[in-house]
């Protein structure tokens, strides 16, 4: 699974680009509608610099972008995100467990829905992925399982007791998945959880959402932010699902 992300550090690379880890774009300078520079702070060192850009990407949510441009945001734009239904977080439980919880022939992914009336997510929906014998992702004798389902992120900023929640999600998790594997606590060999804080404080997205704007014809373009100069691509707010 680290190989998409090697083969895109080679390529920048290979084209004469520099990745900066452990660094936070927190500021977009505009002058005269075009984005001319951006703020970077070293994250480990707390130093700051403007660099000047000719051209900025912003792979970051819409939410994100409003953020980094502040006042220069057209104000037009900001009413329209401010106006977008609120984008869905996700829990996500990681699990290292015995070769023997996983089921003979099972599928690599699998899609579980154990209230067809209920919501898709809050742990009602959970989308599987298995790793197979060989695959580099487990030692010998062993499987790595990665559950995830959409949760409401306003839940996990403003709940009184963030740990009591995010233990209840990974033991109904792993309850409702044992009536598929073999999980008991000699299977499970490791177990940890991610929340909409985690993918918040890793990804830096807006209240650490992951879904992004839902891919609508009246949204799909019409949130990009074109550059005045012919030869400038648009700022558009992306999305990326952290949770593999």
């Amino acid at each position: 699974m680290q190989v998409l992300s090697d083969r895109l550090v080679q390529a920048l690379e290979r084209d004469g680009g520099t990745l900066h880890m452990r660094h936070t774009v927190e500021k977009i300078h505009v002058e005269q509608g075009r984005a001319i520079a951006v703020t970077v702070r070293n994250q480990k060192t707390g130093a700051t610099w403007t660099e000047p850009a000719d051209q900025v990407i912003a792979n970051v949510t819409v939410q994100n972008l409003v953020q980094l441009l502040g006042a220069a945001a057209p104000a037009g734009y900001r009413q329209r995100v401010d106006k977008l239904p609120p984008a869905s977080g996700a829990f996500v439980i990681y699990l290292g467990v015995d070769q023997s919880a996983i089921p003979a022939g099972c599928p690599p992914h699998l899609q579980f829905l154990y209230d067809y009336d209920g919501a898709i997510g809050e742990n009602n929906s959970l989308f599987v992925s298995v790793s197979h014998p060989g695959d580099g992702r487990a030692p010998d004798g062993c499987a790595t399982l990665i559950a995830s389902s959409f949760t409401d992120p306003t839940a996990w900023w403003q709940g009184a007791d963030y740990e009591a929640l995010k233990h209840h999600y990974t033991q109904e998790a792993i309850e409702r998945l044992s009536t598929f594997f073999h999980l008991t606590p000699e299977t499970i060999r490791y177990c940890e959880a991610a929340t909409p804080r985690t993918f918040a404080r890793f990804t830096a997205r807006d209240q650490g959402v992951v879904g992004g704007i839902g891919q609508r014809v009246s949204t799909f373009w019409s949130l990009r932010l074109c550059q005045p100069h012919p030869d400038s691509p648009p700022l558009a707010g992306g999305r990326r699902y952290p949770s593999g």
